[in-house]
């Protein structure tokens, strides 16, 4: 089996594959993995302020690309483009899961007031229309409440961690107080270290490769 990993950002091998992809392969020998990226997805969605056509069809070229190389199905590690996964996947012969989809449903099981912590504005909106569906999903109410680490993702593209982290850090520690469970909105985000809260604070990561996993094998039989 096969999974293509699908990225809108060229920062996909300190971000995503050294963290997350390598560890995962290593536990799961027996698969084959492939990268897409195109940075100008994220940087025409930020421009737009979502996620246009013309990155809908990009997308959707690049799923269709990532079939005809074999792929047994896609992860798309980006949250702003959300909105495309979904539409797009049902034109894709094989499994298409959004990264933030599992994450999403482990928050809504883990309270009713749900912060989402971005360090890009027009990642959220997105991921919180995904909480609202995995809550109506499992007949819950929620209240999700949105905050932006100003800043920090143009110094994590700019090569300053130090930056972002700090930024993202006096983001969260606002937030906690104001909600019962806590998402980081983007798999860029997942490694920046923070103190232990008493409540949960989900970031996307292996959850989210295992999740593609099951569904290629779901998919095989």
């Amino acid at each position: 089996m096969k999974l293509c990993t699908l990225h809108t950002t060229d920062n996909f091998m300190e971000l995503m594959s050294d963290p997350f992809t390598k560890p995962f392969l290593a536990q799961h020998p027996e698969l084959e993995q492939m990268d897409i990226a195109d940075s100008s997805l994220i940087k025409e969605t930020q421009g737009a302020g979502y996620a246009t056509p013309a990155v809908a069809r990009r997308m959707y070229n690049y799923m269709m690309c990532a079939v005809d190389a074999g792929a047994d199905a896609i992860l798309v590690t980006c949250t702003s483009v959300n909105t495309v996964t979904k539409k797009v996947r049902d034109m894709i012969p094989i499994p298409v899961i959004s990264v933030e989809e599992p994450v999403a449903e482990k928050a809504v099981a883990a309270g009713t007031k749900i912060g989402l912590l971005s360090s890009l504005a027009t990642s959220a909106e997105p991921v919180k229309q995904t909480v609202l569906e995995k809550a109506a999903e499992a007949g819950k109410d929620v209240d999700v409440r949105i905050a932006v680490a100003d800043g920090a993702f143009e110094a994590l593209m700019s090569g300053d961690r130090a930056l972002h982290d700090e930024k993202v850090r006096e983001a969260l520690d606002k937030l906690v107080k104001e909600v019962d469970v806590v998402v980081f909105a983007q798999m860029s985000m997942a490694l920046v270290e923070h103190p232990q809260y008493d409540i949960p604070v989900l970031k996307f990561g292996l959850l989210s490769y295992e999740v593609a996993l099951e569904a290629m094998k779901k998919a095989a039989k």
